[in-house]
Formats: structure tokens, C-alpha cells, sequence
């Protein structure tokens, strides 16, 4: 159990673009937000934890057989994610955006992290590392220690870009910092295309 609590911390720890993500959403729109969003990606954790602990065996091959294909669709997403991100925020000016409710951004972080590629190629990589639970009590046993790992760290993340939200106040600051994540979202994707291809 503490060996999935472990991994979830470190899954969730990684820089990537659902970290930055969350970050930009805490600074935008405060922690409770940014926890909703790191919810959602733990969740997904949770849900890859299972298939991976309960069916690992059998999934591998049949990432592996796709692999590419899969890493080019996810990496393209994330591509248009940050060119997304980036025209909202060129936008920003013309007319005012209202509040969100901060569960609003639970799913759209959930979905994103499915199909992250980062997520994707992590799992593969450990799921011959990772026990067969052999049962499914056992599966989920193992992936609430996953989840459990990996939400404390995105609570964390949530609270540091929370925190910078607050210490930069001021709409030229907060857009500042989703351009900077936007950014780095179209960067990921764009590391992505290259690599896979």
C-alpha cells in the first residue's frame, strides 16, 4: 500500500502540463479551485491505478501495440489545449469572463489527464514493475494508496499557485501566469508530436 501511496506522490509530482494546469487554475481562481482540478486528476490516477493493478498483464500489450498512435492523439490534444489557452488569454480584453464555480473544474482536468500522454506513457512503463492484485479488492486497495499519494500532491500544487495568485494580484499578473502555463501546455504537446513521430 505505502509503495502506491509513494507512486501516486511521485505520478502527480512530475512536472507536467495537468501540474501546470492546476497551478494556473489555483492562481486564477483560488485554492478551491485548483483542489477540484487536482481531484480530477487524481481520479484519473485512480482509474488507470486500477486497470494497471487489476489488469496489468493483459493492457500492456495492447498499449504497446498502439503506442504510437495513442502518443500522437494525446500529444496533438495538448497541442491544441495551449493554443486554446493562449487565444483565450489574447482575448482576455474584449469582454469579461464569469467567476466559475470551483467544482467546475473537476471533469475538464479528469478527461485531460486520461488522455495525457505523460500519464499514458508513465503507467506503461511501470505497470511490469507494478504487484497483479489478482482480485479486485485488492486492485482497489492498492490504487486508493495511488490516489491518496497522488491527491495530497496535487493539493500541494493547488496551494502554491493559490498562494502566487495572492501575492501578484491583479488581472495583468494572473494573465501573466496563463500565458506562462499555456505555454508550457503547448510545449508538452509539441515535445510530444516530435518524440512520437
Amino acid at each position: 500500500m505505502w509503495k502506491a501511496f509513494v507512486f501516486g506522490a511521485v505520478v502527480a509530482g512530475s512536472i507536467g502540463p495537468i501540474a501546470l494546469l492546476i497551478f494556473g487554475i489555483a492562481a486564477r481562481q483560488g485554492f478551491a479551485a485548483g483542489a477540484f482540478a487536482g481531484l480530477g486528476a487524481a481520479l484519473a490516477d485512480l482509474l488507470y491505478a486500477l486497470a494497471a493493478f487489476w489488469l496489468g498483464a493483459l493492457l500492456l500489450p495492447l498499449v504497446t501495440a498502439h503506442e504510437t498512435s495513442i502518443r500522437v492523439a494525446c500529444a496533438a490534444l495538448l497541442v491544441g489545449l495551449g493554443l486554446t489557452l493562449l487565444l483565450r488569454q489574447a482575448r482576455a480584453d474584449e469582454a469579461p469572463v464569469a467567476p466559475r464555480q470551483a467544482a467546475g473544474s473537476l471533469l475538464p482536468i479528469f478527461v485531460l489527464t486520461i488522455v495525457n500522454p505523460m500519464t499514458l506513457v508513465v503507467f506503461a512503463a511501470v505497470v511490469p514493475q507494478l504487484p497483479v492484485a489478482g482480485s479486485f479488492g485488492n486492485a482497489a486497495w492498492l490504487a486508493l494508496g495511488l490516489f491518496a499519494g497522488s491527491f495530497l500532491i496535487q493539493v500541494l500544487i493547488a496551494g502554491c499557485g493559490a498562494a502566487l495568485g495572492s501575492a501578484l494580484p491583479g488581472a495583468g499578473m494572473r494573465r501573466a501566469i496563463n500565458v506562462a502555463a499555456a505555454t508550457g501546455i503547448l510545449a508538452f504537446g509539441a515535445y510530444g508530436l516530435v518524440d512520437a513521430l
